[in-house]
């Protein structure tokens, strides 16, 4: 635990390095300029946000039991928290999902329905990522005449896909909990531990269930991609309010495969420094220089910060609110007691 901290700090600390140097590289007085010249404007990006982040919350209404006892508005606060967790905190990419499950239980959701509804999405996002970056690729491979990046392409394809794959047959066939349960057992004499924690057959049954659900899978599959191309128009939108507007399919370009990158550094806080980085060559590959792709960078981190604070601060009174009404009810079922 104590290791998997300092290398989170290291790798947060290389990455913060490496912004520092790419803006001092580029130039501060530029790329400020083109944040100035937006002006108040760039708040407007938190508010546009919330329309991709509402559709992810659709296609994951849809994949829960019963989808009519949680609202579409708690779903998307809970969607916008998750995604504010994994871009503000020290959690890898990983602990707002784990926030969406305890949240989601709490609110009256069966715990297994929740956890299972949330690792059927994140593998329905790793499928929809993929069909969303290849499309990115293809727009990549129409604009660049670079033979090495059609090498890249082809090796991405070569991993990416029977990685998606394999994923998706483990958790609808595999009864991959089941099996990890199993390993427990056997080689670690952990399941009486793991029992009481978690039923992990009972998870897998959940799993398979929604597996079962055809029509939902698809219609959250639907609305995840939704989500994905509306955040390539909040990406336009961006440049249109830096006073560079760009065509949709640089966009789309720099959406997909700046999200890829992103993903794949999943280990690094924020993405700092890849998503800088990224953007960078990204933006080079479409015409667009440094100044107004690191510009692009720091409006998408000014956005980050302007909706996902409040939105921690949120949590906070949340769950300050559950402690107080628990001890309240504590309070009164001594009361009758006495």
């Amino acid at each position: 635990m104590q290791r998997g901290k300092i290398l989170t700090l290291l790798s947060f600390l290389v990455g913060l390095g490496f912004t520092v140097y790419l803006l001092r590289a580029e130039g501060w007085h530029q790329i400020f300029a083109l944040l100035h010249r937006a002006g108040w404007l760039l708040l407007l990006l938190p508010l546009v946000h919330v329309v991709p982040i509402f559709l992810d919350a659709l296609s994951w209404r849809w994949l829960l039991d019963s989808p009519g006892r949680t609202s579409r508005l708690f779903l998307t606060w809970l969607a916008l928290l998750r995604e504010a967790v994994n871009a503000l905190l020290p959690v890898a990419r990983i602990g707002g999902e784990v926030l969406g499950v305890r949240l989601l239980g709490k609110s009256g959701v069966p715990i297994y329905t929740a956890a299972s509804s949330v690792l059927v999405e994140v593998s329905l996002t790793l499928a929809s990522q993929l069909v969303f970056t290849l499309v990115g690729l293809v727009i990549l491979l129409a604009t660049v005449a670079d033979r090495q990046i059609l090498h890249y392409t082809l090796w991405f394809l070569v991993a990416a896909v029977p990685a998606v794959g394999t994923v998706f047959w483990l958790q609808s066939r595999g009864r991959l909990f089941a099996r990890f349960q199993s390993v427990l057992r056997r080689f670690l004499d952990a399941d009486q531990w793991l029992m009481r924690v978690v039923d992990l057959e009972h998870l897998d049954a959940e799993i398979q269930r929604i597996y079962s659900r055809r029509w939902a899978l698809l219609w959250a599959n639907f609305w995840q991609l939704s989500g994905l191309f509306a955040g390539a128009l909040e990406v336009w939108l961006t440049f249109w309010l830096l006073g560079n507007p760009i065509p949709l399919w640089s966009a789309v370009l720099l959406e997909s495969l700046g999200q890829a990158l992103r993903s794949a550094a999943f280990f690094v806080p924020g993405g700092l420094g890849v998503q800088e980085g990224g953007f960078l060559l990204l933006g080079a590959a479409v015409g667009i220089g440094p100044d107004l792709a690191l510009a692009f960078s720091l409006a998408r981190r000014l956005r980050e910060l302007v909706l996902g604070v409040p939105l921690l601060g949120s949590w906070y009174i949340y769950e300050s609110q559950r402690w107080q009404q628990r001890w309240q009810g504590q309070d009164a079922s001594r009361e009758g007691v006495i």
